[in-house]
């Protein structure tokens, strides 16, 4: 025997040293190990949800929408349930985003919502205003801004998908004039135009409205091949992929656009070229990576110093619907077919988070300050820090329709 042990004798002592080093060695790596996992790689919580629970959690939210609707159709923009305040503040981009989701759940088959969605659309018809044989919406005082032409467009067009409502695709290309009155050569679009001076405000643009405009553009060129959509929508996709936006608009990073993801899907019926496939890629690895990492955020101890709280209802949305766009857009496009199942995987795994996270009826307070209905302001609702918006809402509706039809879906080959 020749391993330092001896039977009838004495360990001998370098042999007692190399075990202490050897057992000081296996703890380090296994603390180093603990450590690592959870420290610097999480691991994923993905709660199990039906595609019947997803599409329950996105109906349950439209509720929410219209159960604190205003007799004019407003939205309750805000509401703090630590405090039991509304809050008094609006945003008409959101409003028109809400309004657009509302549409999408009647497009599901969800009919009941399309009488409020249709109330709500007739509040911003209440504020069209017209210059230069083009539409937009502004309320008085206040300049007409890009992001609400286009979610605005989104809906009537989808409207008109639902009902056969000629009078809905003449308003929206309407106010896709306005879209292309605020573009420039390079592809950029302005985000504001000014009443009172006639005129686009120069050197402004919005972090989501050139977004939100693109896709209002593609939807046109789908239902007007003739028009000037298609090509307006071309030279705003050439401005976002080489990254002039960036450049221009003074981002440090790519800019990760879910509604540039819409705009891709769109654009899919009319074919894609190399460099939106590229894009599509890029856009889809950035959703996956950000949903990675909302799924291994617990808001517990060392992992929120690591991970951060779970993210806002409405970030977390947007990145949902963009990759469910992409989705949509892989099943038809072969070339991103085999992102396909990696796609499904995420959009499973972030809509059984929504629905685990949404407030249910059996949790809910009762009574919504501010609404003109009865009803409860949590019910139905996500909550970052005691706080919802609207938008939280409409984000997250889109995600779960768009992860319930990937869940539905035959699985890619």
């Amino acid at each position: 025997m020749c391993r330092g042990v001896r039977v009838n004798g004495p360990v001998r002592p370098e042999s007692v040293a190399v075990r202490k080093l050897v057992i000081t060695q296996l703890a380090l790596w296994v603390a180093g190990g603990a450590l690592f996992r959870v420290a610097v790689v999480p691991p994923e919580s993905c709660p199990q949800a039906t595609p019947d629970e997803v599409r329950a959690a996105a109906v349950a939210a439209g509720d929410w929408l219209v159960r604190n609707m205003a007799d004019d159709g407003r939205f309750l923009y805000g509401y703090d349930r630590a405090t039991g305040l509304a809050n008094p503040a609006y945003n008409i981009v959101r409003h028109a985003g809400a309004v657009a989701a509302l549409y999408q759940l009647v497009l599901a088959d969800e009919t009941r919502f399309l009488a409020p969605a249709d109330r709500s659309l007739g509040w911003l018809q209440a504020n069209v205003i017209e210059a230069d044989g083009w539409a937009a919406i502004a309320e008085p005082g206040a300049r007409a801004q890009l992001g609400t032409a286009g979610f605005t467009i989104v809906a009537l067009l989808r409207r008109a998908a639902i009902a056969g409502d000629a009078a809905s695709n003449d308003l929206a290309a309407t106010m896709g004039g306005f879209v292309i009155a605020q573009q420039q050569t390079d592809g950029s679009i302005l985000a504001f135009w000014d009443p009172e001076t006639g005129a686009a405000s120069p050197d402004e643009y919005g972090i989501y409205a050139t977004g939100e405009a693109l896709w209002a553009l593609e939807e046109l060129a789908a239902v007007d091949p003739g028009g000037p959509w298609g090509n307006a929508a071309s030279a705003t996709f050439g401005y976002l992929i080489s990254g002039a936006r960036e450049r221009k608009e003074g981002w440090g990073t790519r800019q990760p656009d879910h509604w540039a993801a819409y705009a891709l899907e769109a654009a899919g019926r009319r074919g894609l070229d190399d460099d939106q496939v590229g894009y599509a890629e890029r856009l889809a690895g950035y959703f996956s990576l950000r949903l990675r990492i909302e799924s291994q955020r617990t808001g517990r101890g060392m992992n929120v110093a690591v991970r951060g709280h779970p993210g806002p209802p409405a970030g977390v949305g947007t990145a949902g619907e963009g990759m469910a766009a992409l989705y949509r857009l892989a099943e038809a496009e072969p070339r991103l077919g085999e992102l396909l199942a990696d796609m499904a995987e995420r959009l499973a795994c972030v809509a059984g988070l929504m629905v685990d996270q949404q407030v249910t009826s059996e949790a809910a307070g009762r009574g919504a300050p501010g609404a003109s209905q009865a009803g409860s302001a949590e019910e139905g609702a996500w909550f970052y820090r005691d706080y919802t918006q609207v938008d939280d809402q409409q984000h997250v509706i889109s995600l779960l329709l768009g992860a319930e039809h990937a869940m539905r879906s035959e699985p890619a080959p």
